[in-house]
């Protein structure tokens, strides 16, 4: 299944239930998008985030990983896609996806000035 995946919003359903038994495999399949566009020049990029990398502080969707790259969530663990991922072995809970960035605007203006959305194909897998 394909998703479109909003810069502008915090962490964004996916109706994926997963459980044990279950490994869902998220890439990244087209569209660009920025967490903050006064940096890279004002171009936007994938889901690997800022092509200049820049490390995300506490605070943001996922710290010390590259600020505009792609994040999930299952339950309370969180963890890196960038162009592809999958997800933790073990996870229960539904999968939610984000753009690492500052989410409760500590740092500026959070997820508000973002600009941009991604499309991603999930496929799920059954162990």
């Amino acid at each position: 299944c394909d998703f479109t995946i909003d810069s502008t919003k915090a962490w964004q359903h996916t109706g994926i239930l997963m459980h044990q038994d279950i490994k869902a495999i998220i890439s990244y399949k087209s569209g660009l998008w920025t967490a903050n566009p006064n940096d890279n020049g004002g171009q936007q990029y994938d889901t690997y985030g800022n092509p200049e990398y820049i490390n995300a502080k506490e605070g943001y969707t996922m710290p010390n990983e590259n600020e505009g790259a792609l994040v999930g969530k299952v339950g309370h663990t969180v963890f890196l896609i960038g162009k592809e991922g999958t997800t933790p072995p073990g996870l229960t809970g539904e999968l939610q996806l984000c753009i690492n960035d500052d989410l409760n605007g500590r740092y500026g203006a959070g997820l508000t000035d973002n600009q941009g959305e991604v499309v991603v194909q999930i496929s799920v897998d059954f162990a």
